[in-house]
């Protein structure tokens, strides 16, 4: 079967963070500045947002027990978040509790991509207040660790824009891209501490000659290959850790690849988003599915189950 790459959802401006719910057969993204969590439901074909005021949304994670509640990020926060229908339409003035706030020693910060581990506790990083890797504002992020019991720990610190998580199947390495490193790199890692060790450098996108395209999220196979969104060059890369080789690539139909996420029922379609930003007039007419979620199937691989959060509500 060849593979077919085909955009399920209307564009928006700078769709992120996709999760795939297993529960519910449904995939949750964002789109950032606009402050909303998407939710697009395949088999119905629905397609609902809610919109969630106080400052750009980067991430959404469903609560691994309570029903239509999730964990996500309203600028420098961490926030829980219900939702009374997920498949209508709706609006939060202020989310409805917030778990915590960092880097309170820079203001303009926010969070960027997050997700939660295998044991279920979410990992989110930050960043300065910029999105141009070529021109940052260097070190002014850091990755954090939510516990559950609501305790947050800085893991790592000096991160210009914290992006893509994931996690090895014996849960010893951490995949991490800090994307102003133009960098795929791994940690040594302790779960059960919430700590990380030893860091090596998987993928160099500048050796690899792919600069200025540059890594931003990514996801992990059954095979423990990496895909990583490549911004800039209209691909998601396979990588394998183990050889630090590219082994194979997804071309899409616009240039800026933003996250991707395995989903479907048998976890083997790999949806994509992208966004409109950084596009000229005459790169958006040439474009028009940019900003949109794309499905791909045909890749003969599958991911791994998205792990929900186990954050105590109680």
């Amino acid at each position: 079967m060849s593979v077919r790459v085909e955009a399920v959802t209307p564009p928006v401006a700078l769709g992120e963070g996709p999760h795939w719910s297993t529960k519910e057969q449904a995939l949750y993204y964002v789109d950032i500045f606009a402050q909303n969590v998407h939710r697009f439901h395949p088999a119905s074909g629905t397609h609902s947002t809610l919109h969630i005021e106080g400052g750009p949304v980067t991430f959404v994670v469903p609560h691994v027990d309570e029903l239509n509640t999730f964990v996500v990020s309203v600028g420098r926060d961490l926030a829980l978040v219900i939702w009374p229908d997920t498949a209508k339409d709706a609006t939060i003035t202020s989310p409805t509790a917030i778990i915590a706030s960092v880097d309170h020693t820079h203001e303009d910060n926010r969070f960027n991509d997050g997700k939660c581990d295998p044991l279920g506790r979410l990992w989110a990083g930050t960043m300065g207040n910029t999105d141009v890797p070529e021109n940052p504002l260097p070190y002014l992020g850091s990755l954090y660790h939510l516990a559950e019991d609501g305790k947050v720990t800085r893991v790592l610190d000096k991160v210009s824009i914290s992006n893509g998580l994931a996690w090895s199947e014996d849960r010893r390495t951490f995949y991490y891209v800090d994307t102003c490193e133009y960098k795929l790199e791994a940690f040594t890692c302790d779960l059960e501490k919430g700590t990380l060790g030893e860091r090596r450098t998987i993928y160099d996108y500048r050796a690899g000659g792919l600069y200025p395209a540059f890594p931003d999220g990514l996801t992990i196979d059954t095979q423990g290959r990496l895909w990583v969104a490549c911004f800039g060059a209209a691909k998601v890369h396979c990588i394998n850790p183990r050889s630090g080789k590219i082994e194979d690539s997804v071309t899409l139909p616009t240039d800026h690849v933003t996250s991707v996420t395995f989903g479907g029922r048998d976890l083997d379609e790999l949806y994509v988003t992208t966004t409109t930003k950084r596009l000229n007039k005459e790169q958006l007419a040439a474009q028009p599915s940019a900003g949109a979620v794309f499905r791909v199937t045909g890749l003969r691989t599958k991911g791994r189950p998205n792990a929900d959060c186990k954050f105590c509500t109680k």
